[in-house]
C-alpha cells in the first residue's frame, strides 16, 4: 500500500452524490486517496448531519469489475457495496474506521469484490 495523502476533494469522477446514503445536508471529511493493489480509492468520513444517523468511514476504490459488486456474501459481512460509475463505493452505516484501519477494511472489500467478479452478471 502507497502511504496515503490528504486531500481538500474528493477525486472529480467520484459522484458522491449519486451514492444511496447521499443526504445534501451530509458532509465530507478527512479524505485521503492512495493506491491499493493497482486500485486507486479514496478514503472518507462522511457526517449525515442528522439527529438520527452517526458518521461513518466511505472507500471508494476505482474499478471497472465486478459491475454488479453485490453478492449475498457482501451482505452478509455487513459491507455495503454500490458502482457509482467507474468507483465501487463501500461502506457500513455507523462504522467509524481509524486511518489505520483502513488498509484492513481496503483488504476486505477487494476479497468481497474478487469473489463478486465469479458470478456471470458481473462481468
Amino acid at each position: 500500500m502507497e502511504p496515503f495523502q490528504q486531500q481538500a476533494s474528493l477525486p472529480p469522477d467520484l459522484e458522491i452524490k449519486k451514492v444511496s446514503f447521499y443526504w445534501s445536508g451530509g458532509s465530507v471529511n478527512n479524505i485521503r486517496q492512495g493506491a491499493r493493489d493497482d486500485y486507486d480509492y479514496a478514503a472518507f468520513d462522511y457526517e449525515p448531519n442528522t439527529e438520527t444517523a452517526n458518521s461513518f468511514t466511505v472507500i471508494a476504490l476505482k474499478t471497472k469489475s465486478p459491475t454488479v459488486p453485490t453478492t449475498h456474501l457482501s451482505l452478509a459481512s455487513g459491507i455495503q457495496l454500490e458502482r457509482v460509475g467507474e468507483w465501487v463505493v463501500a461502506y457500513e452505516l455507523g462504522r467509524d474506521i481509524r486511518p489505520e484501519q483502513i488498509e484492513h477494511f481496503i483488504d476486505d472489500v477487494l476479497k468481497l469484490l474478487e469473489y463478486a467478479k465469479s458470478f456471470p452478471q458481473s462481468v
